[in-house]
């Protein structure tokens, strides 16, 4: 898993490319709350590179959103490739999530 983030005026856009497994998200988990312990509360999270995620990772996701929803600001996924969308609808995290297309319009 590599991990960048990218400044959009108020918005970081973090980039998660490669497969998010157990021991990675445990690291994604301390990354984002870095960010959020910053000041960075509207986090758009560009998940077009990521071709795996275990459900530790959708925990990430979830507890990440809770913070920052708590906080005032949210949490949206972009650019989910079919099988990573398939994965969250399964789950059911899809009602919970904001999930857009592309970056582009997560950031509107």
């Amino acid at each position: 898993m590599e991990l960048s983030v990218d400044k959009h005026n108020k918005v970081a856009v973090v980039t998660i490319v490669g497969s998010v497994d157990s021991a990675d998200s445990s690291a994604l988990l301390d990354f984002l709350n870095q960010l959020i312990d910053a000041g960075d509360i509207c986090l758009v999270i560009d998940i077009t590179g990521m071709d795996f995620i275990v459900s530790m990772g959708l925990g990430v996701f979830v507890r990440t959103h809770t913070r920052l929803r708590a906080a005032g600001g949210f949490f949206h996924l972009a650019g989910p490739q079919p099988f990573i969308l398939q994965i969250i609808e399964t789950t059911g995290l899809d009602r919970l999530l904001a999930i857009y297309d592309s970056v582009d319009l997560a950031l509107v």
